[in-house]
């Protein structure tokens, strides 16, 4: 049975300038109404909005030649990224980016996400020319860019993908001599430490965490040359599975309550995929089209990269082999009967289970 439509459903592709015929959404606003992403091939920044169309900032006079967009603050007054060498923070509206500087020992820096205020800055810092070796860190006014370390002694690679939007808990991945990427989450407290993975080799990477930091999104092994999309619960990793005739699943957002992840499917070619606690892990077109969605005929969502607090707003870009792509924003009113199946999954998580409760989002 398939949803009735209802009023505020909406399917955009974003567009881009003729001069640039690629687009790219990376990241969202809390409430879902503001988009950032890149133009591919100029590399310049973008926000967007439903009302005001795209706002290629990164195309305005003083711009730098490149200015890829990767994160927004929760609150939109913030961009993140790097003009290819350098991370940026970007005040949207202003005429210049703010450079974010370099580490020691290292010659590029890019901006991955940002905290809900836009305070705090979270990346990677590598070598130039090469991403074999790199350093996590944090950014503030007050600190400038801090290098987060390791979570192991033997790792030399450490990436910052996502912090949550309270600015308390920072997630990524790194890798060392073992020659398998670890997931990690970083505190002020406890520093960097790795997350179990499904299965003894703790292969596993993290790309994404929830508004305090108590769910965090990722892709794990359970077993060789597999890979699941994962969830994170107290640290505890729970498989989000596959969707028939898919070989692997990644996941890369997460809403405020955990009941919905975004990210991509493979098998069969590449596509954008959704996981919720009721329909389980499966194609994010199937999933709009059951809630009344439709994407235009001949538009393949190659990949799903963020979703709004409530659930109800994902994001990501289009593509298949010689098609162009460009980024969409979809948008439904009520995600699905979740709540009660979920508080059920979660139930072993006090603190979770807690935030239920307070959450800024309705039981669907």
């Amino acid at each position: 049975m398939v949803a009735a439509p209802a009023a505020g459903q909406t399917f955009d592709l974003i567009g881009y300038p003729d001069s640039d015929r690629v687009g790219r959404v990376y990241a969202l606003s809390d409430d879902g109404q503001v988009a950032a992403g890149q133009l591919s091939v100029s590399g310049a920044g973008f926000t967007w909005t439903r009302g005001g169309g795209l706002n290629a900032f990164g195309l305005l006079p003083g711009m730098p030649g490149t200015s890829r967009a990767l994160a927004i603050s929760g609150d939109a007054l913030y961009v993140g990224g790097f003009d290819g060498t350098q991370a940026y923070r970007y005040r949207v509206g202003n005429a210049a980016l703010q450079m974010l500087g370099f580490l020691p020992g290292y010659a590029t820096t890019q901006t991955m996400d940002l905290s809900g205020d836009g305070s705090i800055a979270v990346g990677r810092a590598t070598p130039f020319g090469s991403d074999a070796v790199g350093q996590a860190f944090r950014w503030t006014e007050s600190t400038g860019l801090v290098g987060l370390g390791f979570a192991r002694p033997d790792h030399f690679y450490s990436e910052a993908a996502a912090i949550s939007r309270d600015g308390t808990t920072i997630v990524g991945h790194g890798r060392g001599s073992a020659g398998r990427n670890e997931a990690f989450v970083w505190t002020s407290t406890l520093g960097m430490q790795p997350l179990p993975g499904l299965d003894a080799s703790n292969d596993a990477q993290a790309f994404g965490v929830n508004f305090d930091g108590s769910i965090i999104v990722g892709n794990a092994s359970p077993g060789p040359f597999e890979q699941v999309a994962t969830m994170w619960m107290n640290g505890v990793p729970t498989s989000l599975g596959l969707a028939p005739g898919s070989i692997r699943s990644r996941a890369y957002g997460v809403s405020d309550a955990g009941t919905v992840v975004v990210g991509q499917l493979d098998g069969g070619g590449q596509t954008a995929a959704i996981w919720t606690p009721d329909r389980g892990m499966e194609r994010l077109s199937d999933y709009l089209a059951f809630h009344g969605v439709q994407v235009p005929a001949g538009v393949n969502l190659l990949t799903a990269t963020a979703v709004s607090a409530d659930g109800m707003t994902i994001v990501g870009y289009t593509g298949l082999p010689g098609q162009v792509r460009d980024g969409f924003v979809a948008t439904i009113p009520a995600p699905g009967v979740l709540c009660a199946f979920f508080i059920g999954f979660v139930a072993s998580s006090r603190r979770l289970v807690a935030h239920t409760r307070k959450l800024r989002v309705s039981c669907h």
